[in-house]
């Protein structure tokens, strides 16, 4: 196993990011997408649980924190969700570049990212399978772009959750053709349980799959209830990377 730690940069910004390859690489690679007031460790270390798996089974890790958060260039004031987009359509674009075979991995807001970035027209139908944890749909706006708020000692523009809810969602999971594996808490309490029906219904008229983590919030899932879904999600990789 070998790693690669250190900074890239991307639109004249420092990205911190973290490359790992398994002994010998076999060309396919997940890239992990952060939530928001998240890093490139993921909810109670969730990436880096999950990438210990992923390298066992012959797969390369990207985790990387997003501009203006973790150890990444930037202030988290200035966080914009179109530059979450751009960032991680540079990274899924340079390993296809590479002759990577590729699925991204998004959490929470990073999966929100993850649909925005398969309607990129230099990413649209080049990733077979997609991951999504707890994607929030964004499906309404009603504030004023420019205030600024705060959230557990973070401050934000409102302006993020404007683009989030600009990029449309629904629509991009709807045209988008690979596989699918989606996963909610039953309890998550961020994200409505209407919109995690619509997510799901959607989701399940495609064919494809969905867990549905009982007694579960929106992160910082149970240890063992994250080893499952490590390991259905291994068995959902392996349909897809032969």
């Amino acid at each position: 196993m070998t790693s690669n730690v250190g900074f890239e940069n991307i639109n004249n910004k420092k990205i911190f990011q973290i490359f790992t390859e398994p002994d010998v690489t076999q060309k396919k690679i997940v890239i992990m997408s952060h939530g928001f007031r998240g890093s490139s460790t993921g909810p109670a270390r969730t990436f880096v649980n999950f990438e210990k798996l992923l390298l066992n089974k012959g797969f390369s890790v990207l985790r990387f924190d997003q501009p203006n958060c973790g150890n990444s260039e930037g202030d988290f004031v200035d966080s914009s969700f179109k530059e979450w987009v751009n960032t991680t359509t540079y990274f899924a674009k340079k390993y296809l570049e590479s002759g990577y075979k590729v699925c991204l991995l998004g959490q929470s807001m990073g999966a929100t990212v993850t649909m925005a970035v398969m309607s990129q027209a230099e990413i649209k139908n080049k990733i077979p399978c997609i991951i999504l944890w707890v994607p929030d749909p964004e499906s309404t706006f009603d504030k004023d772009p420019n205030k600024i708020s705060e959230e557990e000692g973070q401050k934000y523009k409102e302006l993020f959750w404007k683009e989030a809810y600009e990029t449309n969602f629904f629509k991009n999971l709807k045209e988008y053709t690979g596989g699918i594996h989606l996963v909610f808490g039953e309890n998550d309490k961020y994200i409505s349980k209407e919109l995690r029906d619509q997510t799901v219904k959607l989701v399940q008229e495609k064919k494809q799959t969905v867990m549905i983590l009982k007694g579960q919030d929106h992160s910082s899932w149970e240890y063992d209830i994250c080893n499952e879904v490590f390991n259905e999600e291994l068995k959902f990789l392996n349909n897809y990377f032969e």
